[in-house]
C-alpha cells in the first residue's frame, strides 16, 4: 500500500464530510473531503505540467494549514518526494537542505518565508520553480499555488486521469518523503521514508488507537515533524475532522474548537497544568482546598485505571462528587470534549500525566524517531506513567550490551539521503541503532533513560544520563529549563533557567524583591533566591547516587531558544552549543573544584 491509496480509500467513503479546517481567532476556512480531493488533483496535475519527474524533490516551508496537506498528497500523486522543513530554519540551514536534497520545486506559504527561501535558493542546483501559497506574495520568477492549479486544470481538461498516472506506477519501497532531522550535533540528516514505511505505521496506529469520524483533532505541532504528519494521516483515513491552529492560538482554540484529541510535546501539557494551578492559587482558601481534594480523589481513581482494577463503592461515590464539583470544570477549560491526548518527542513527567488522568484526560505517551516512525505507544486500556508503552504490532525491540535500544520493523527508514557512511553507522545486522538508552519492564513497556551520545562521563569514569535528572528538576514549576554539564569533570553541575514570571510573582507575594527594586539579573544573585533553587536541587539529588548528584548550579536570566541556537526546532537542547555559549560560566563552576 502507498500513501495515495490511503487518500483514495477515505475519499471514496467520506467525500461530503468536513475534512480540513484552518482556525484562527479571526475566523476559519473549512474544506470538505471532496474539495480537498479536487484541489489535490488540480495541484498534482499542475506539478506534472511543470515537469516534475518521478522521485524529484519538492521542498515545502509552511505553517500548518490545509494547503500543506494538499501539497503533500499532490506531490505524491505526481510521483514526487516531499521535503518539508521547519519555518524557523535560518538561511544557511535552508541552503544546506536545498543543496543536499537537490529540490527542483520549492514552495513557501507567505511573503516572509518566501523572502527567506529566495535568499537561500540563490545558486541552488537543479531548482526550476519557486512557488508561494498566498497569492499576494511576490518575488522574481515566483508563481502562486493557484497558478499551478490552473495549469493543472488545463492538463486535466485534456486528460482527466493524468494526475494519478504517476501514483499508479509507485511502489511501497519508493521514497515518499525526506525529512531532515534537526539534530543536536552535526549537520542535519535527510531521513528517507518510503510509502511502505508510512502506510504500515498508519495502519498499526489506527489499530491500537481509538480514532473515529466523530472526533475533532487539533494539528499544531509542525507538520514537517513526522509525529504530526503521521497523526494527520491517521486522522484523514479515519474521517477525523482536522483543525489546523497556530501554537500561539492553542489556548483559545481549545474552547472554540472543542477538540476530542491531539498530539503534543510534554512542554504543552506542563504549561497547561501550570496555568491551571496558577489560577487555582489565586482563589480563596476554601476553593483551593476543594480543588486539591477533587484532584486527589481523581488521582485515586486514576490509579485504579492504571492498575486495571475496579474502584471500591466509597471511591466511586467520592469520585462522582469530585468530578461534578472540580474535575469536570478542569475539562471544560480544555474544551470539555477531550477523550485522550498523545505525547511524544521528549520524556513526559509522570506527575503531569497523573494530573490530567485525575481530571479524566488520559495522556498516552509514545516513542519513536524520524528514522523509525512510532515504535511504542501506551493504549487507553493499557498505560503506565513513566513508560512510553509497549511496541506496536510488528515492531521488534531489543537492548544492546551497553543498553542502547535497537529496533526492527516495517517503519524503519531506508537510510539517509546521499549519506552512505552515516546510514551504515546506524544499522547493525538489520537492526536500527536508536542512540537511546532504555529499559524494558516485565510487562513489555519501554522506558527511555537517556541519549547514548549525551552521557556525561565524569573524570572518575562514572556515567551519568542527564535526561531523567533534568526531568525531575523540571517538575518544579519555578524551573523553565535546565541543562546538566560535567563531561570530563569531577562532578555534575546544572545550568538552570528560572520561570521568570512565577519567580517574580513568588517574590512579590512574599514581600521580597519588587520588580522596580533591581534588575532581574541582580535578583537572581540574591541569597534568598539561590536558597529557593538549592532546595529544588536538593530534592532532585535525594534519590541519586553520589556521583550523579548536582554539586553546583548557576541561574541564567535568559531562556534557551531556537533562534539563539541552543534548541533544535523540536525543542531539544543542543548541549554542545550550550556548553560553548556558556563556557566561561561553566569554567567558573569548576575553577576551585576539590570534590571527586
Amino acid at each position: 500500500m502507498i500513501v495515495t491509496d490511503l487518500f483514495d480509500k477515505h475519499v471514496a467513503t467520506c467525500a461530503s464530510d468536513a475534512a480540513l479546517e484552518h482556525w484562527t481567532p479571526k475566523g476559519s476556512r473549512t474544506f470538505a473531503t471532496k474539495d480537498v480531493a479536487r484541489q489535490v488533483s488540480r495541484v498534482a496535475a499542475g506539478l506534472i505540467a511543470l515537469g516534475l519527474k518521478p522521485a524529484e524533490r519538492v521542498l515545502l516551508i509552511a505553517e500548518n494549514r490545509p494547503e500543506w496537506a494538499i501539497l503533500d498528497y499532490a506531490t505524491l500523486y505526481a510521483g514526487g518526494v516531499l521535503v518539508p522543513v521547519y519555518t524557523s530554519l535560518t538561511i544557511p540551514q535552508l541552503q544546506y537542505i536545498l543543496d543536499n536534497s537537490g529540490a527542483s520545486i520549492v514552495v513557501a506559504s507567505n511573503q516572509a518565508l518566501l523572502d527567506k527561501l529566495l535568499a537561500a535558493a540563490k545558486g541552488a542546483p537543479g531548482l526550476r520553480q519557486v512557488v508561494c501559497i498566498e497569492p499576494e506574495a511576490s518575488g522574481p520568477g515566483v508563481i502562486s499555488l493557484e497558478t499551478i492549479a490552473a495549469r493543472g486544470d488545463e492538463l486535466l481538461g485534456r486528460s482527466p486521469v493524468s494526475w494519478r498516472e504517476k501514483a499508479s506506477l509507485t511502489r511501497e519501497n519508493d521514497i515518499a518523503t525526506i525529512i531532515y532531522t534537526s539534530g543536536t550535533t552535526g549537520p542535519p540528516k535527510g531521513v528517507m521514508l518510503s510509502h511502505g514505511n508510512l502506510t504500515s505505521n498508519v495502519k498499526t496506529l489506527c489499530e491500537v488507537l481509538d480514532f473515529s469520524a466523530s472526533d475533532t483533532a487539533l494539528s499544531f505541532l509542525p507538520l514537517c515533524h513526522v509525529t504530526q504528519r503521521l497523526a494527520d494521516y491517521c486522522y484523514f483515513v479515519q474521517g477525523v475532522h482536522i483543525v489546523y491552529v497556530g501554537l500561539e492560538d492553542l489556548s483559545a482554540s481549545l474552547t472554540a474548537v472543542r477538540p476530542t484529541t491531539f498530539p503534543a510535546v510534554p512542554r504543552v501539557y506542563e504549561k497547561a497544568r501550570d496555568s491551571i494551578l496558577t489560577k487555582v492559587s489565586k482563589r480563596p482558601p476554601l476553593a483551593r482546598a476543594l480543588f486539591h481534594w477533587g484532584v486527589g480523589v481523581g488521582r485515586e481513581a486514576g490509579r485504579c485505571r492504571i492498575e486495571r482494577r475496579e474502584p471500591d463503592p466509597w471511591l466511586k461515590l467520592r469520585h462522582a462528587v469530585a468530578d461534578h464539583l472540580v474535575l469536570s470544570r478542569v475539562r471544560e477549560g480544555l474544551g470539555g470534549r477531550l477523550r485522550y491526548v498523545l505525547s511524544g518527542g521528549a520524556p513526559l513527567n509522570p506527575e503531569v500525566m497523573q494530573f490530567f488522568l485525575a481530571a479524566g484526560v488520559p495522556i498516552l505517551e509514545g516513542y519513536g524517531l524520524t528514522e523509525t516512525l512510532v515504535l511504542t505507544v501506551n493504549r487507553l486500556e493499557r498505560f503506565k506513567p513513566g513508560s512510553v508503552g509497549p511496541p506496536l504490532p510488528g515492531v521488534e525491540l531489543k537492548l544492546d550490551d551497553d543498553g542502547e535500544l535497537l529496533a526492527r520493523g516495517a517503519g524503519i527508514c531506508q537510510g539517509y539521503f546521499r549519506d552512505e557512511e552515516r546510514t551504515r553507522e546506524s544499522f547493525a545486522n538489520g537492526w536500527f541503532r536508536t542512540g537511546d538508552l532504555a529499559r524494558i519492564d516485565e510487562e513489555g513497556h519501554l522506558k527511555i533513560t537517556g541519549r547514548k551520545k549525551e552521557l556525561l562521563v565524569t573524570s572518575g569514569g562514572k556515567k551519568v544520563s542527564p535526561a531523567l535528572i533534568e526531568q525531575t528538576i523540571l517538575s518544579n514549576n519555578l524551573v523553565s529549563q535546565v541543562a546538566l554539564v560535567g563531561d570530563g569533570r569531577k562532578f555534575v553541575s546544572a545550568l538552570l533557567v528560572p520561570d521568570r514570571g512565577r519567580l517574580l510573582a513568588r517574590c512579590e507575594q512574599q514581600g521580597g524583591a519588587r520588580r522596580q527594586d533591581a534588575s532581574y539579573e541582580t535578583l537572581l544573585e540574591r541569597p534568598e533566591i539561590r536558597l529557593i533553587y538549592e532546595g529544588i536541587i536538593d530534592m532532585a539529588n535525594r534519590d541519586l547516587a553520589r556521583y550523579e548528584q548536582i554539586k553546583k548550579f548557576v541561574l541564567l536570566p535568559s531562556e534557551f531558544t531556537v533562534e539563539g541556537g541552543e534548541l533544535t526546532p523540536t525543542m531539544k537542547i543542543k548541549r554542545r552549543v550550550v556548553e560553548e555559549k556558556y563556557r566561561a560560566l561553566i569554567e567558573s563552576l569548576y575553577a576551585d573544584a576539590r570534590e571527586g
